[in-house]
């Protein structure tokens, strides 16, 4: 993002300056309602340490959540007006009113509801109101793209590769695809990232592939309670459908089940979010992401991955219709917020849409987002799919970012708990690069949402020609990873056999000038001076010289160690210590 965009998003997008409202005169709108202020603080106005309003906000926020924020802004200035609470009285009087409120946002500083054209000339004389906006028709993604298979998609089955670690099943074709197996390999699994998901719910407490999967926390914010599974009887009813298109997006991201399926980042922790409502299409889902996305960000979600886009909504709720001239980065609701998640600090991946390649373009929200990553879909030989929608956003950004494999994608099924099959859809490229994403950040934790995308992008394979078809190119998982530096594995094996300890890590880099390179320095426990040693190279990773898992065998009483390794240059970088 340029300083700019970065300016504009802070104090324009976030703060929703005030603005003229074009009144609908056919009756009953949805709305956002935007405050002036919150309790005396205005739009644009520091918060700062000393303040009073800086531990308020600071309340809202997970530790995790202010550990990836002091990535990009200071102790001082880690806090936000977005970060304050609503005023409860301008709620209550909005309630007063009559007017049923939908939803609640910090980050807009405002309320959403269905509005009379009365209603509007009553609030836009309330003095605690800045500004009354319509909520546009969106484009909505077909969900249920589980199509059957056509020729040229036909899926590829690869038998895996000796030197891998993990038996990937028929899901071995879309994760060599973008390289995932030797990251694996070396013991980058996403381990220490926290993804969010959203979608239309997730049966992930029955089905095999889920089994290992760590969930930190779920949400239903259309039902608000704190099951994301389909529910028979609640507020809203779901349909038989429900949460089978999010229990095949989060396998693809984050499923573990050897021999039939593996997702890129199997080892992340995950925030469940279910925000799209199969039964119909309203206004109302964009409330939903909207609320999904402050509250995994205040949770501590390094990345969000949705594969929801509108196209649009039942009736009545399709009239004031979006143009392609709204996606421009800065209009669309879930756009507002992925910006913003992403001027927070959080990697946001959202499907570019099924809608093919048109004239005008046929992106739609939130992918146009400048900061947001729009994920094309490629198939199994890497070729544009002919449903991935194309860019560039109205505002002239090139879009999509970037593409995955998104034609005959092997995914989980709900219903039997080992159940799967092959779908299509700009919806399974989106979590593959979520969790490209997740394994990035899971070598390099110290990493921007910014320096993520730019990993991703710089090292897709269409990078030095970016157009609005393939955006920066098909992905690749060990490219991004060695982006910005050498990477060791997550863990460090170390077996003892008699008098000696067999030590392993595995460890990569772009550079290795040969397979001395790789040194372990040791001690004695609570000694004083390190020995070193060259390591082994006992098992190579694919196309990277010396790179692979190393073995060293010291004595059972050394057990103080930290690995070195020396580039061309001359420079050294230390690998893990204990």
């Amino acid at each position: 993002m340029n300083l700019k965009k970065y300016l504009f998003l802070a104090v324009v997008l976030l703060l929703l300056a005030p603005a003229a409202f074009a009144q609908n005169d056919s009756g009953i709108v949805k709305c956002w309602i935007v405050f002036a202020d919150k309790d005396g603080f205005k739009p644009g106005e520091s918060i700062t340490h000393l303040m009073t309003a800086y531990n308020t906000g600071l309340a809202h926020l997970t530790e995790r959540a202010v550990q990836r924020r002091l990535k990009i802004f200071s102790k001082e200035d880690v806090v936000k007006f977005c970060d304050l609470p609503l005023n409860n009285s301008y709620v209550d009087n909005i309630s007063d009113m009559g007017i049923n409120i939908i939803a609640k946002s910090r980050w807009l500083n405002g309320v959403s509801a269905y509005i009379t054209p009365a209603q509007i000339e009553q609030l836009k004389k309330l003095d605690f109101v800045s500004r009354i906006f319509a909520v546009k028709k969106l484009y909505k993604q077909d969900i249920k793209n589980t199509s059957p298979m056509y020729s040229e998609y036909l899926p590829l089955i690869s038998t895996a590769d000796s030197l891998n670690r993990y038996d990937y099943g028929k899901s071995y074709t879309q994760m060599n695809l973008v390289n995932v197996p030797p990251v694996h390999n070396l013991g980058i699994t996403g381990r220490g990232v926290l993804v969010a998901s959203f979608d239309d719910g997730f049966e992930w407490k029955t089905h095999e592939v889920f089994s290992k999967m760590n969930v930190l926390g779920e949400y239903d914010f259309i039902n608000e309670d704190g099951n994301t599974a389909r529910e028979k009887v609640q507020k809203y009813e779901d349909i038989e459908s429900q949460g089978g298109h999010g229990t095949a997006t989060l396998s693809s991201l984050g499923g573990f089940k050897e021999g039939k399926l593996i997702g890129p980042a199997f080892d992340s922790d995950f925030l469940l979010a279910k925000t799209e409502y199969s039964a119909s299409e309203t206004p109302m889902e964009e409330d939903y992401w909207l609320e999904a996305a402050e509250w995994a960000e205040s949770q501590g979600a390094d990345i969000i991955t949705s594969s929801l886009v509108y196209k649009g909504y039942d009736k009545p709720y399709d009239l004031n219709s979006y143009a392609y001239n709204d996606f421009d980065g800065n209009t669309a609701i879930t756009t507002i917020a992925g910006d913003i998640a992403a001027y927070l600090g959080v990697v946001v991946c959202n499907a570019m849409g099924n809608y093919n390649q048109t004239e005008p373009p046929s992106i739609g929200s939130a992918a146009d987002g400048d900061s947001v990553i729009g994920v094309g879909a490629v198939n199994t030989n890497g070729k544009i799919a002919g449903f991935s929608s194309n860019g560039p956003s109205s505002d002239g950004n090139i879009k999509p970012d970037v593409v995955a494999p998104g034609v005959s994608v092997y995914v989980a099924k709900m219903g039997d708990n080992n159940r799967y099959e092959f779908s299509n859809g700009t919806s399974f490229a989106t979590p593959i690069t979520a969790g490209v994403c997740a394994l990035i950040l899971s070598a390099h934790p110290e990493l921007t949402a910014m320096q993520v995308r730019d990993a991703l992008r710089n090292t897709a394979d269409n990078s030095l020609t970016p157009n609005n078809v393939y955006g920066y190119g098909l992905i690749n998982a060990l490219k991004a990873v060695l982006y910005f530096g050498p990477v060791w594995s997550n863990e460090v094996t170390a077996s003892v056999n008699g008098s000696s300890t067999k030590i392993s890590v595995s460890f990569a880099a772009n550079d290795i000038p040969n397979g001395e390179s790789v040194v372990i320095h040791y001690k004695t426990k609570g000694g004083s001076k390190y020995k070193t040693k060259t390591m082994t190279l006992v098992k190579s990773i694919k196309d990277l010289n010396y790179a692979g898992e190393y073995e060293v065998e010291l004595k059972t009483d050394e057990t103080d160690y930290y690995f070195t390794y020396t580039d061309k240059a001359g420079k050294e970088f230390t690998g893990f210590k204990k």
